[in-house]
């Protein structure tokens, strides 16, 4: 009952935020920490590659999985997805239920880096959400967005203080057929300036 509780806590409150964003609404580019990628296209000097290296993190250059960036206090970084984790939750508990007709539960894993001052909580400093390939968002404000309850969660992990690492899952209920080209998008919950990326989903 917490973590329903607690989950139900954290939607409303993404909900009413949702709105608030000030930010370029596709991001206009993510603090990249470490990648391979962008680092060869800069050491072979291939002028495209720098071009898109200045917007990587945006939804139209979405960062590859792995891909460690600074947002906030934080590090983190999408390190798996499974984009259709559905048998994989089910199975996480007996009375969770199958998605809506044509949907399939897409689960990524978050690896988390606290910097900040005092103190912070991963689940609760960021909102989540897949952004499909025709353009709608999914995530936290419909309950058709809702996986359940899912294995190893990051809403699990708790208050973390300077130099604390966490990790976890997140899971999305989306349709299937705004899968492929989709993206996730990562934001700050409480901070309404430019502080959106994206991740490809592939």
């Amino acid at each position: 009952m917490k973590r329903t509780t607690a989950l139900f806590a954290g939607a409303a409150v993404m909900f009413m935020l949702a709105g608030c964003q000030t930010g370029p609404a596709s991001g206009s580019g993510a603090d990249v920490i470490d990648d391979e990628t962008v680092e060869n296209g800069s050491e072979n000097g291939d002028s495209e590659a720098q071009e898109d290296e200045s917007e990587y993190g945006t939804r139209a250059n979405p960062l590859e999985i792995g891909t460690r960036i600074e947002m906030g206090e934080w590090s983190l970084a999408v390190t798996d997805v499974n984009p259709d984790a559905t048998d994989e939750v089910l199975a996480a508990n007996e009375f969770n239920e199958a998605p809506a007709d044509g949907r399939q539960f897409v689960m990524f894993s978050v690896d988390a880096s606290y910097h900040g001052e005092e103190s912070g909580t991963a689940w609760l400093d960021f909102s989540w959400a897949v952004v499909g390939s025709a353009g709608n968002t999914f995530g936290g404000e419909s309950m058709d967005d809702y996986c359940g309850v899912v294995p190893d969660p990051l809403d699990d992990t708790g208050e973390t203080y300077p130099g604390g690492d966490v990790s976890g899952n997140v899971c999305i209920s989306v349709p299937a057929d705004q899968l492929d080209g989709g993206t996730i998008r990562i934001q700050e919950t409480f901070e309404f300036g430019d502080t959106r990326a994206f991740y490809s989903l592939a």
